[in-house]
C-alpha cells in the first residue's frame, strides 16, 4: 500500500525506483522510522515529524486498506492451495492485479485520469483470469461477459459523447467482465454506482462549501472497492436481488 502510493505520486512526475520519499511541504527527507505503515502515522498524529504539517487520512486508509486486502487473500484464496508453488503463484497474481487496481484508483483521485500502463497490465491480469475460466466452463455466456458487463458504461460513454464517463471506466467494466463472469460483474457494478452515489451525497449535502465550484467525482475508486467487495465475499447479481425481496 505504501508502495502503490509511492507510484501514483511519483508517476510522470519523478523516477519511482530512486529518490528517498521527502515531506511535499518542507522537503525533509524521511527516515525509516518515519515510513512504518499505520505506526508511524498514528505516533506522528498524521503530521510531519519536522515542520508538523498534516499528511491527510489518505495514506492511514491506503495502508488499512491494503492490510485488510492481503489478509483476506490470504484466508481466502492462498490458504488450502495444494502446494506452495501455486500459492506463490496466486500471490503474485493478485500483487500485481491489486497494485494495479490501486495505482489506477489513486491516480485517478489526484489526476481525474487513469495511466494507460497500468491500465494495460490490469486488463491482461483479468485477461489471463477470463483465460482460466473459458477454459473451466466454455460457454458462451462467459465469452460475452467482458461485453455484457462493459455494455452500460459504454452506452453512456456513447451516448455522452465521453463527458459522461471516460473510455477508461469502459475498459476497466470490460475488465471486471473478464474477472469475475457477468452475474458477479453485475454486482461490482451495481455496487460502485452505489458507493459513488453515497460519496456525492454526501459531497452535495453534507460537506459542501459555497465558495468551490462543483467537480467531477473520479469514479476508479469506487470501482476497486467493489472489485474487492465481491472478490471476497462472493456475492452477485442475484445475492444483491435478494436483498430486496
Amino acid at each position: 500500500g505504501r508502495f502503490v502510493q509511492v507510484i501514483a505520486g511519483r508517476l510522470n512526475v519523478a523516477p519511482i525506483l530512486k529518490g528517498r520519499s521527502k515531506c511535499l511541504s518542507c522537503g525533509e527527507a524521511l527516515r525509516p522510522f518515519d515510513l512504518i505503515p499505520v505506526v508511524s502515522y498514528l505516533l506522528l498524529r498524521g503530521k510531519c515529524r519536522y515542520c508538523k504539517t498534516k499528511y491527510g487520512s489518505q495514506a492511514l486508509f491506503v495502508e488499512l486498506f491494503f492490510g485488510v486486502t492481503f489478509l483476506a487473500l490470504y484466508q481466502l484464496v492462498l490458504v488450502g492451495q495444494p502446494t506452495l508453488l501455486l500459492s506463490f503463484a496466486w500471490l503474485t497474481y493478485y500483487t500485481f492485479l491489486f497494485g494495479s487496481l490501486g495505482v489506477m484508483a489513486l491516480y485517478d483521485r489526484l489526476h481525474s485520469y487513469i495511466p494507460f500502463p497500468f491500465l494495460v497490465s490490469y486488463l491482461v491480469l483479468t485477461l489471463l483470469m477470463f483465460t482460466l475460466r473459458m477454459i473451466e466452463n466454455p460457454t458462451i455466456v462467459n465469452f460475452l461477459s467482458p461485453l455484457l458487463v462493459a455494455l452500460p458504461f459504454l452506452l453512456i460513454w456513447l451516448v455522452t459523447k465521453g463527458k459522461g464517463v471516460g473510455f477508461g471506466d469502459v475498459i476497466l467494466f470490460f475488465g471486471v467482465g473478464a474477472f469475475f463472469g457477468s452475474l458477479q460483474g453485475f454486482a461490482v457494478f451495481i455496487i460502485s454506482i452505489w458507493i459513488g452515489a453515497i460519496v456525492g451525497l454526501y459531497i452535495k449535502y453534507l460537506h459542501k462549501n459555497k465558495h468551490t465550484k462543483p467537480t467531477a467525482i473520479p469514479f476508479v475508486p469506487f470501482i476497486v472497492i467493489a472489485f474487492i467487495w465481491v472478490l471476497f465475499t462472493g456475492i452477485d447479481i442475484f445475492s444483491i436481488a435478494q436483498l430486496f425481496s
